[in-house]
This record gives C-alpha cells, sequence and structure tokens, in this order.
C-alpha cells in the first residue's frame, strides 16, 4: 500500500525483573515515557511525537497468552506498546512496540495454523479520505519470541478497483479482509459496483498467503457483514 512504506515496526524483548510488576497482573496502564523509570521501555520513544490526544488500552488473550496494548495517537502518529504474557509458567513477558502512521481499529489474537503459538494481528488504517487499512502483526515461538507477520500486497487483479475501506475479520483458520470495489469515475465516497472483493488469507511456515478471492455482491448488506457469508 502507498503509505505502508511509513510504518516503522520495532521488536523488543525484556524481562520483568526488578520494574516493580506482577508477571500475572492484568497491567492496562501505558508504560512510563522515561526508560529510567520503566527497565521494560527500551525502544526509543518516537521523537517529536506531541502530547497524545488519545490513549487507548485493549487486552487480547487465546490459549492461555495475554496480550495487553496501550496505543497513544497524537496528530497522525500512533505507538502500541504491547506486553506479552505467554502460556508457559514462569516465562518472562515481552515487549513488543510497533510505530506508525494512523491509527489502530482492531486486535487480533489467533493461531491460524493450530500449532498452539499464537500470533497477534494488529488492523491500523491510515489518516485521509481513503481510509487506507493494513495489517501488521507478530508469530510466536513457544518461548514467547516474536517474528513479524506482514500482510502480503494487494497484486494487480486483486488491486483493480480498490481504493481503501478495508475491512478485516477472522473466520476460523483465515484473516478476511474485504473492500467496496469502484469504477473508474466514481468518488472516493461513493462505490458504484455494487460488489465487494473478499480475500482470504491463511498461515503457513512462510507466512500469511491468500488462499483465495472472491468478488460478493453489496446487496445492501454492510460490508463489515459480507465477512461472515
Amino acid at each position: 500500500m502507498r503509505w505502508q512504506g511509513r510504518a516503522a515496526l520495532l521488536l523488543v524483548a525484556s524481562t520483568l525483573a526488578g520494574c516493580g510488576r506482577e508477571a500475572g497482573t492484568n497491567d492496562a496502564t501505558p508504560p512510563a515515557a522515561s526508560p529510567a523509570s520503566d527497565p521494560l521501555v527500551e525502544a526509543p520513544p518516537a521523537t517529536g511525537m506531541p502530547a497524545p490526544t488519545i490513549a487507548r488500552s485493549v487486552q487480547r488473550a487465546v490459549a492461555g497468552w495475554q496480550f495487553d496494548l496501550d496505543a497513544a495517537t497524537a496528530s497522525d502518529a500512533t505507538r502500541i506498546d504491547v506486553l506479552v504474557r505467554t502460556a508457559t509458567a514462569g516465562a518472562a513477558p515481552r515487549r513488543l512496540v510497533l510505530a506508525f502512521d494512523g491509527a489502530l481499529v482492531d486486535a487480533f489474537a489467533t493461531d491460524l495454523d493450530g500449532d498452539a503459538s499464537p500470533e497477534l494481528l494488529l488492523w491500523i488504517m491510515a489518516s485521509g479520505s481513503l481510509a487506507e487499512a493494513d495489517v501488521h502483526g507478530w508469530r510466536f515461538d513457544a518461548s514467547g519470541e516474536a517474528t513479524p507477520l506482514p500482510l502480503p500486497p494487494l497484486d494487480d487483479d486483486a488491486a483493480v478497483g480498490w481504493r481503501g475501506r478495508d475491512q478485516f475479520g477472522v473466520q476460523g483458520d483465515a484473516l478476511v479482509r474485504s473492500f467496496p470495489l469502484y469504477r473508474d469515475d466514481d468518488d472516493n465516497a461513493h462505490p458504484t459496483s455494487g460488489f465487494v472483493r473478499v480475500i482470504r488469507y491463511r498461515l503457513d511456515a512462510d507466512g500469511l498467503s491468500v488462499s483465495d478471492t472472491t468478488m460478493e455482491p453489496m446487496d445492501g448488506t454492510p460490508q463489515a457483514d459480507v465477512l461472515a457469508r
């Protein structure tokens, strides 16, 4: 996507030793801005970011794993701090940091490949009239080590008629994406083709890949509901 190159992905792992928090506590308090006051914050703070104007705390869990997300947005920039607690007793929590232009829409804790080690997928949306969306995320191994899990770019055929306004959801073992299809002379607010494109992604050893692509009639159905068909 056009704005995808502006996202900066930072990965930080650290233990909770000496930080004054218990590993079993559901701590939704945003991390302190100063590394000196909180040894967990090892990633550099976003340079020049003004005081946050929007703050969100989100909790997700799957298969005994817990993810606590704190998102701070100022102007068009968002920084998300994720505290990862694994299902392994006594394992040290990890912290992940994602910084990008746009806003967090939703987060999905999943196990798409059924290997008992989860994925965390973040649905993020760029600012602007096109509402271009993307998914950034990580897959984890049993110890909590994280590997970035990017969404594949749209290929030429799938991108025909695309102008953003993507919706994302999870159905069983698939990440599902839908977006309305535009005709060439449509304005951005009014797609008139009457169809949405639905793309299903599945996870294998190499990452997310397209499983199938279909077109569904809008027929008055809200776009988000098309995902449930």
